[in-house]
């Protein structure tokens, strides 16, 4: 498949991931972008998008092919018949482009992820079926790149009403990944998150 070959859908796809700039999952791009990846666009989108399973659920993520082909796009402006609505973005993914090349800026410098929201999809995930359930930090973690710094943001996000962090009190069920995984507030470790539903 070449790029050449994308449809617009698969195009769309692509311009959504490069939007987040992480891992998301169908759920999540459904809930951004009103899409999300099946089948037939997964097999087009090979070498663009890499999707990894993480449980049972599966991410998605844009590859550095697929953000090249973003930036060619985005530089080359709206393609030879593309009507409403894909139209309008071209028109304003062209002017982001031109200003990146303008200004010699990469991708990265423009869409960089959002620690915050990343962690709170996380949960949302790993609580589908549990809704408001203590979940471990250390289960969170797995789902995070090595950029992220889980504490610290925690500790920002500790602040917000609707953010909850307690120690697992039996000690008999702490692995060294929960060990590894802890946040200290105060001087107590914290193992467990729940963020309440809005």
């Amino acid at each position: 498949m070449t790029a050449n070959e994308l449809t617009n859908r698969d195009q769309m796809t692509l311009f959504a991931l490069l939007a987040v700039a992480r891992p998301a999952t169908n759920r999540e791009l459904r809930d951004i972008a009103g899409l999300e990846i099946e089948a037939g666009n997964k097999r087009r989108l090979e070498g663009y998008v890499q999707s990894i399973k993480r449980g049972t659920t599966t991410v998605h993520a844009i590859t550095k092919a697929g953000r090249d082909w973003c930036l060619t796009a985005m530089s080359a402006g709206r393609p030879a018949g593309t009507r409403f609505p894909a139209g309008p973005l071209y028109a304003v993914l062209s002017g982001l482009g031109t200003y990146l090349v303008r200004t010699e800026q990469d991708l990265e410098a423009l869409f960089q992820p959002d620690a915050e929201s990343w962690i709170r999809s996380v949960y949302d995930e790993l609580t589908v079926r549990r809704k408001g359930q203590y979940v471990r930090l250390a289960d969170v973690s797995k789902w995070l790149d090595d950029g992220v710094d889980l504490a610290a943001e925690l500790d920002r996000m500790i602040e917000q009403p609707d953010v909850h962090l307690k120690a697992e009190l039996d000690q008999r069920k702490l692995t060294s990944e929960d060990e590894r995984a802890a946040v200290l507030i105060g001087s107590e470790p914290r193992h467990l998150l729940k963020i309440e539903s809005a």
